[in-house]
């Protein structure tokens, strides 16, 4: 993982939204597609991006289950799909179907009565309306490669990732 000094209303907030969807958002998404589904070195690889509201606290994290003797193999993979992201970007129609993508998968889980109660709990501590998430929405739907690619090399140094394993590694 990696933290990033950032709130969710920093101007980067949706681009790194977006960032981490391409990332590991879905199976097709670079890291999934590189480590499960290509080199089969994984049951599980996802990534995850939050930010809080109220403090510069954000947090990139890359989750994989594997087995024992794959762990150098993932880390590696995982390590070279980030720098090859932040070193090539991401492509116009990535972004864009990636953002197509995220935003339908936002509005499928707002349909779920837990999800909503989750999200209205959530707005009514942070002082806000499903209107922030609208927003959000929008400005995820206007960005390009240019703003997302610029946002990731800002903000996601792979070289500062911090490592950690649990398990029988004998």
């Amino acid at each position: 993982g990696l933290n990033i000094p950032l709130r969710d209303d920093d101007p980067d907030y949706p681009a790194l939204v977006l960032a981490n969807y391409l990332l590991g958002g879905s199976l097709s998404a670079r890291i999934p597609h590189r480590v499960r589904e290509t080199e089969g070195l994984s049951y599980s690889v996802y990534t995850t991006f939050g930010a809080g509201a109220f403090y510069p606290v954000a947090a990139f994290r890359v989750h994989a289950i594997f087995a024992p003797g794959n762990k150098t193999r993932v880390e590696r993979a995982v390590r070279e799909e980030l720098a090859r992201a932040v070193r090539d970007g991401f492509r116009a129609a990535e972004v864009k179907n990636g953002a197509k993508a995220l935003i339908e998968a936002r509005r499928l889980a707002r349909r779920s009565d837990r999800a909503l109660a989750e999200r209205l709990t959530d707005h009514l501590y942070r002082q806000r309306s499903f209107a922030w998430d609208a927003r959000l929405e929008q400005r995820i739907a206007a960005l390009g490669p240019k703003e997302v690619n610029a946002a990731l090399r800002r903000h996601l140094d792979p070289a500062r990732l911090s490592l950690m394993s649990a398990g029988d590694f004998k």
